[in-house]
């Protein structure tokens, strides 16, 4: 229940901070609001086990699931073809197995 709490919180707070600035500088830009948000909500799924590491059993793999479901929702939102939307879920999924060497150094807002 403690990991659950922690993704929660990870990646609804980064997503919406991602979507805040979106909203404020971009209004009525509906589709880029969508973007950022997920784009957010990527980066607080997989920085989650980050924060908590001792909540998560196998972090790497919580971090490659999530990377792999973004990515898969990336290709969905940006209406791409199967095979980019497979491709897009292959990038997710290297980059969230990744994420713990890269992810320490993404600024987040």
């Amino acid at each position: 229940m403690h990991a659950l709490k922690a993704v929660l919180i990870c990646t609804i707070g980064v997503a919406f901070l991602f979507s805040l600035f979106s909203l404020v500088f971009y209004f009525g830009d509906w589709t880029r609001l969508a973007i950022l948000f997920f784009m957010g909500a990527f980066l607080g799924l997989i920085g989650a086990p980050e924060l908590e590491p001792k909540a998560f059993k196998s972090p790497w793999l919580f971090q490659l699931i999530g990377g792999a479901v973004s990515g898969a929702i990336s290709g969905l939102l940006l209406s791409a073809s199967i095979e980019a939307t497979f491709v897009l879920t292959l990038i997710g999924g290297v980059l969230g197995w990744l994420a713990p060497y890269w992810l320490k150094h993404a600024p987040i807002p």
